[in-house]
């Protein structure tokens, strides 16, 4: 039945035949048709991506990169929609699982060990024993976070061509751009500030999601340049570094910097040739001061702005909610309050919460020990770590090294913020999904060359003789 649908003339036949459905019936029950038509154009919209699953893929890249989550919540807000301010991250949640969708119905499972959402699998089945006990998240609230916490770790049951994961690994470098761009014209026309009250820059998103993204985009143009020192990959790097510290968001800032420094530290002469780096830092030098230079000095401002208890750090709020965390993993510290409980465990009407404006514990070890323990979260963080050491351990050396650079700069950067909850970490592990499964379409195609070779050069020796 799949082969017979997957054909791409019968896909054409079915979606003519799909067009001219809906023009019929357009005409003969109009209203029906036009309160019907978001549901009649899902079919054809699943027919148009199993045929062309880049476009999906460009789909994702677009949706993140425009801040769909952000303007939808913004005009629900305008329009006074109360409870759907939460409808855009709901939204693009569903972009990665529709994806996934595709791919496997046209391509298959992947055969590889999904670590990351098995874990999370696993919080949630613990969680429905712990439920009953603690009260503090329904079944409901457990559901749309295992939801959210999965979205991005999803793709990896799938399976597809080089191209697909390769345009994945591509389309991650361009979301902080297409979101600059996106906010400096949405500032001209007057619809979305792209700095905020504070004079951050933050594109079509908020500084700290930007910035996340950036980080994200700086792991993926490091990749493509170590893997054909292309210049483009390298001004891209960048642009989105610069975008990032526009935003003087502190902990990307230092994950990257952990990461560009394993990168340039610890690669060999075959990943990163001594001539190269020589080049980068004489050549590089001068243009990256006078452009970087500016910028890095208004990032640093941040630093040194007083806290608001009137320290001499910004701690931008976390001082004031960690203990909340603190004091809930104490209550209950081997197996947590279950899935979702970070988001309910601080009180709204606390004075410093309502100072403020946000219950988000800005460190996934803390949140994620409140949701499944101590011993739930280090699964987590054993999970991620293994995904990503297990998956290269046959990759070619330049993956190898800028992924698990990456998962290290991502394990610090989860101590300041939201990392496997928030729409960046969707882009983060899709990058990192889709750079693994092109790791491992290389080293098969590679032993599979090697294999022909050998074949070849037998089969020579015996005509020889």
């Amino acid at each position: 039945m799949l082969d017979f649908v997957g054909s791409p003339m019968n896909l054409r036949v079915i979606g003519s035949f799909g067009v001219a459905a809906l023009l019929l019936a357009a005409l003969l029950v109009p209203e029906t048709t036009l309160m019907l038509m978001p549901l009649l154009l899902v079919p054809l919209a699943l027919l148009l991506f199993s045929q062309f699953p880049l476009l999906l893929a460009g789909m994702l890249v677009l949706v993140y990169g425009a801040a769909l989550d952000v303007q939808v919540d913004s005009l629900t807000a305008v329009a006074g929609a109360g409870g759907a301010g939460a409808l855009g991250a709901a939204l693009i949640k569903l972009v990665p699982f529709a994806l996934t969708a595709v791919l496997l119905l046209r391509y298959g499972f992947s055969p590889v060990i999904n670590w990351p959402f098995l874990a999370f699998a696993g919080i949630a089945a613990i969680s429905i024993a712990v439920l009953p006990m603690g009260r503090v998240v329904g079944n409901a609230d457990m559901v749309r976070s295992f939801i959210g916490s999965t979205a991005p770790f999803v793709l990896g049951f799938a399976l597809a061509p080089k191209s697909l994961w390769t345009a994945l690994c591509r389309g991650a470098a361009l979301v902080p751009l297409i979101s600059t761009l996106g906010g400096l014209l949405a500032g001209l026309v007057g619809f979305y500030a792209p700095m905020d009250t504070f004079g951050r820059f933050q594109g079509l998103h908020s500084p700290p999601f930007l910035a996340g993204f950036c980080s994200t985009a700086i792991f993926a143009c490091t990749l493509e340049y170590l893997r054909g020192f292309r210049m483009p990959w390298l001004l891209l790097g960048g642009v989105n570094l610069a975008i990032l510290l526009a935003t003087q968001a502190r902990a990307p800032l230092a994950a990257v910097i952990l990461f560009l420094g394993i990168v340039f530290l610890l690669s060999s002469r075959r990943t990163f040739p001594l001539k190269r780096k020589v080049d980068l830092v004489m050549g590089g030098m001068l243009p990256g001061l006078v452009v970087l230079g500016p910028i890095t000095a208004y990032a640093l401002q941040r630093f040194t702005q007083p806290n608001y208890s009137g320290g001499d750090f910004n701690f931008s709020g976390r001082d004031i909610i960690w203990p909340f965390f603190l004091d809930a993993i104490e209550r209950r510290p081997l197996f947590g309050f279950g899935l979702g409980a970070g988001k309910l465990i601080v009180d709204p009407a606390d004075p410093g919460i309502r100072y403020l404006g946000s219950n988000a514990a800005h460190n996934e070890y803390l949140r994620l020990s409140v949701d499944g323990g101590v011993i739930g979260c280090a699964a987590i963080f054993a999970a991620l770590v293994a995904w990503v050491v297990l998956g290269t351990r046959r990759a070619p050396l330049v993956d190898r090294l800028v992924l698990r650079a990456g998962i290290g700069a991502v394990l610090l950067h989860s101590g300041f913020d939201n990392t496997l909850i928030a729409s960046t970490a969707v882009i983060q592990f899709t990058w990192f999904a889709a750079a693994l499964a092109r790791a491992r379409l290389e080293t098969r195609e590679a032993s599979a060359a090697r294999s022909a070779s050998r074949t070849e050069a037998r089969r020579l020796a015996l005509a020889a003789r």
